[in-house]
């Protein structure tokens, strides 16, 4: 609400008549307003920091245990939608190997990635699979992988799913574009499963980009964060994210040098840990051209950090603040 009134037409003759004393009275009840604004907390809010898709409709909010707290949410919501996918699963060994070991699907018959039409392509992550193609060249003969234009996302039902993340962005995506690394889809997968977790853009904001959740954490963008950033190594709790670069950007020393929407990132939301076994499980989109579930195993600290594989060199943590 801005309670400023337009400048009074006074007549000619009554500002002549007080020339000094007008523009005092003016600043005065200038002042006073303000002062009136802050009392009654009528002042203009801030504007987000990039636009907000429209929320979808309670219908497709999924259903969650009565009285779960929103990191609760958070981990229920991302274990549903890696069921809806067939619950692939990716063994990130201290062997260096990224390898499919359990998915719905045979592997797949094609030996490499069709190439891609770019001409209509936005910038996203789009590096998170040219680094896969990459890893893929290297690995070992019996490590199954999905390259690109396989794996669930090339099926009809995987392609409404990831339509479903694009579109809490405010965009409508092809199915083949869903293929396409130029539309790569992991960052809008966490940006849905957020908002469905009632995450509001007070402590939460969507984006394409991973890097740009993280600047937002970084640099303390948002009024009411639901997630800082915390260097590593370090131990996540379920419910915490945990973010890697890729690409170009895949060996970064911190996270000052993260640029906003411009450093290929991928991030997975933890959803179990056992110390004990050395073991974290995340689950992430466009994972091996799915919803998959990553099953990391950790090095001697016990503890996530950034050499002890390879494939993904991880960064930080995005700590969850949230009860």
């Amino acid at each position: 609400m801005d309670l400023r009134s337009p400048r009074r037409r006074f007549p000619q003759s009554y500002s002549q008549r007080f020339p000094q004393n007008f523009p005092q009275a003016r600043l005065v009840g200038l002042g006073l307003l303000t002062a009136l604004a802050l009392l009654c907390g009528c002042t203009t809010p801030s504007q987000p920091a990039r636009p907000e898709a429209a929320p979808l409709p309670d219908t497709e909010r999924p259903v969650t245990t009565p009285g779960a707290s929103p990191r609760q949410r958070i981990v229920e919501i991302a274990w549903q939608e890696w069921q809806r996918w067939g619950g692939q699963t990716v063994r990130l060994g201290r062997d260096d190997t990224a390898c499919v070991t359990d998915s719905p699907l045979p592997a797949p018959l094609l030996p490499g990635a069709p190439p891609s039409d770019t001409a209509d392509a936005e910038p996203t992550d789009a590096t998170d699979r040219t680094a896969d193609r990459e890893d893929d060249e290297g690995a070992a003969a019996d490590c199954l992988h999905f390259p690109d234009g396989t794996g669930m996302e090339a099926t009809a039902e995987g392609c409404k799913l990831a339509q479903r993340y694009w579109a809490i962005v405010g965009k409508a995506v092809t199915c083949r574009q869903i293929t396409q690394g130029n539309w790569a889809w992991s960052a809008v997968f966490i940006s849905w499963v957020m908002r469905k977790a009632g995450l509001d853009e007070r402590q939460f904001l969507t984006g394409d980009s991973h890097s740009m959740y993280v600047v937002d954490a970084r640099d303390g963008i948002l009024p009411a964060p639901a997630f800082r950033v915390e260097p590593l190594p370090a131990l996540p709790r379920p419910g915490d994210m945990i973010c890697a670069g890729r690409g170009r950007d895949k060996y970064l020393a911190s996270a000052a040098e993260i640029g906003f929407g411009t450093t290929p990132m991928h991030c997975d939301i933890v959803v179990e840990v056992d110390p004990a076994a050395r073991l974290v499980k995340a689950i992430g989109g466009n994972v091996q051209q799915s919803v998959s579930m990553e099953e990391i195993e950790l090095g001697d600290s016990g503890m996530i950090d950034g050499v002890t594989n390879s494939h993904m060199p991880w960064l930080l943590i995005m700590r969850n603040t949230l009860p």
